[in-house]
């Protein structure tokens, strides 16, 4: 997923040897940086979660910009095998759609108030000075639109050119919704409003 340079950078960062529980310490940064956001976040607090010493984290991952750098890419993956797994799935476009925006709405009540979405409040927060983070965000976001393309493809929805527009209309319906859960994180509110703008391209989707 990642580009150029950023590639490179996360195989050197991921093939340090590590000598503590790994994964308790990227979920632990995984919860501070997604509730906090990355410059609120702190190593102190990723320290006494995971239970794993200030050292040795900086011993493995060098920065608190290389930790996120790793956090966020695993998080954008997330989110793709997200998509990827609704597009496969349902034995109707509009169904695996349904699928995708029913995955979202449950993302969005894993927290209270709503977290929203790691990727997309990174984006506004370091998107414009920070070129990796842009550039995993961009990846994601690409790869999302191809598997809903896909998808589209497989059941002969629209024209070739109709299916580019669709598919990244449909990602982007599924960052709004996040997004409002900013708003309004009530899960059945956010039901109705996925039910709706699914509603919206059914249409389409059924042609």
């Amino acid at each position: 997923m990642l580009l150029g340079p950023a590639s490179s950078w996360y195989a050197r960062q991921m093939s340090r040897k590590r000598e503590f529980d790994e994964e308790r310490v990227l979920s632990s940064a995984l919860d501070a940086f997604w509730s906090k956001g990355y410059t609120l976040a702190s190593m102190t607090d990723i320290s006494r979660q995971s239970g794993v010493g200030n050292g040795s984290i900086y011993g493995a991952y060098v920065s608190k910009a290389g930790l996120f750098l790793i956090v966020l890419q695993r998080y954008c993956a997330s989110r793709v095998e997200t998509v990827r797994q609704s597009m496969e799935s349902g034995q109707t476009p509009a169904e695996a759609v349904a699928r995708l925006f029913a995955a979202v709405v449950e993302d969005c009540a894993a927290h209270s108030p709503s977290w929203g979405c790691l990727m997309l409040n990174s984006m506004a927060e370091l998107g414009r000075e920070w070129p990796e983070v842009r550039e995993v965000a961009t990846a994601a976001t690409l790869e999302m639109q191809s598997l809903v393309r896909a998808r589209l493809d497989e059941d002969d929805v629209a024209s070739p050119e109709d299916r580019v527009v669709l598919a990244s209309e449909i990602v982007v319906a599924s960052h709004s919704l996040i997004q409002y859960s900013l708003l309004d994180d009530d899960v059945d509110a956010l039901r109705q409003l996925s039910a709706s703008v699914l509603s919206r391209f059914e249409p389409q989707l059924s042609r």
